[in-house]
């Protein structure tokens, strides 16, 4: 594998950096009597099965050189949102639209990035041609409206955001919009904002309908050494309240040998940074188990997590995933950086029922192209799933890529 892609699999690897540690809110709950202390081993993944058909299509790819697509959003096959911004160093956003015949650069918002805040790169979120949102954490949080003519600036209230955390956001509807960061949420009915307080730390939200809203994060609990760790955090917002809903928990005490010649003894900690809702019983999260590693400091994986109404539990997926989203069905894509060879080879959907399907790549000379994906949606109502990222080669550039 070349340095150069080496680099870009990191940069790209948004679910990975997002694990930082990070101390617990002021007033979180505990969780509830009965909370798994220790998760069971993951289900032994079934055999991965391929797709029939036709697979992914390379359908745009940019002349911004150095510029990396890192979100992407739809209401529908004819509003469609891809938000980028330079691979390295700082720079302005790049945004583009599918009206259902062409991709289209529109004017973006007036937020500088620097590219190694990637780990909690904007929030995109649309329900329509005329409503969509951007919502970027920098030194300050702020929120950007499209209204189908322009993008305007919408004031945001005091939600004690500190520099550093990561926004995220989902809509339902022009007047049913959430926003998670740090250990508050808010929500916007059409004219207002109305904050509340979560019960743990939230990086991702996904709603299914008004009152099958759920975020993921962590729980940020301190270690003993005096430094903190996380376990997993999944809240439920029911129409009335946000609540914590137990999540497995792995308190698996490291036999790493540390500087000392002795068991290091620490923890894992987990962290989620996505959740997609489908329904009340069907909502998947993906997030990163870090453990102490002695020649790296840490080393990191995957783990993915299934509700199916009644609780959560482990799911098989992938063990390095560098972009997670809905399949447009009932399941999961993931893109697996560690198995893609190129052509977006690698992208793996996961069912409810646990079963694997791998997505056929590219055909022809893009099956060999080196792509990096950095996030992935389905179109709702279809089962069409649109990737973003960055495609390397003659005409490098932003890349978005289709299957159906």
């Amino acid at each position: 594998m070349s340095a150069k892609r080496l680099a870009a699999l990191c940069a790209a690897a948004v679910l990975c950096a997002a694990c930082t540690a990070a101390p617990p809110p002021r007033g979180a709950s505990a969780p509830a009597a009965g909370s798994p202390s220790v998760t069971a081993a993951p289900p032994e993944p079934a055999p991965v099965r391929t797709a029939r058909g036709r697979g992914w299509r390379l359908e745009h790819v940019g002349d911004q050189r150095g510029t990396r697509l890192k979100a992407v959003a739809a209401s529908g096959p004819r509003d469609v949102w891809a938000l980028g911004s330079p691979h390295e160093g700082t720079g302005r956003l790049l945004l583009l639209h599918f009206d259902g015949e062409r991709w289209r650069e529109h004017p973006a918002p007036e937020v500088t990035w620097d590219s190694k805040d990637d780990e909690r790169f904007p929030a995109l979120a649309t329900t329509g041609p005329r409503d969509a949102w951007i919502f970027a954490a920098t030194a300050a949080l702020t929120a950007h409206h499209w209204d189908g003519e322009r993008w305007s600036r919408v004031p945001l209230p005091d939600m004690d955001y500190n520099s550093g955390e990561r926004a995220g956001a989902t809509a339902l509807a022009p007047d049913d919009v959430w926003l998670v960061v740090g250990d508050h949420a808010a929500h916007w009915d059409g004219r207002a904002w109305a904050v509340m307080r979560l019960p743990a730390w939230a990086a991702s939200v996904s709603a299914a309908a008004p009152d099958q809203v759920w975020a993921v994060g962590g729980t940020g609990r301190p270690l003993a050494q005096g430094s903190f760790s996380s376990q997993a955090a999944t809240m439920r917002w029911d129409g009335r309240s946000w609540q914590l809903v137990p999540a497995p928990e792995d308190r698996t005490p490291s036999k790493e040998i540390n500087s000392q010649g002795r068991p290091d003894g620490s923890i894992p900690s987990i962290r989620l940074t996505r959740v997609v809702a489908h329904g009340p019983g069907n909502v998947w999260a993906i997030g990163t188990r870090k453990v102490f590693d002695y020649e790296d400091g840490s080393r990191s994986s995957t783990i993915t997590m299934h509700w199916d109404g009644t609780a959560w539990s482990r799911a098989p997926g992938s063990a390095h995933v560098s972009a997670a989203g809905s399949d447009g069905a009932n399941g999961i894509i993931l893109v697996d950086w560690d198995t893609a060879t190129g052509g977006l080879s690698g992208t793996i959907q996961v069912a409810p029922d646990g079963s694997r399907t791998e997505l056929p790549p590219m055909a022809g000379a893009d099956r060999r192209r080196e792509i990096d994906v950095s996030a992935v949606s389905a179109v709702p109502g279809t089962r069409t799933v649109y990737a973003v990222g960055l495609a390397y080669g003659k005409n490098s550039g932003p890349m978005i890529a289709r299957y159906h």
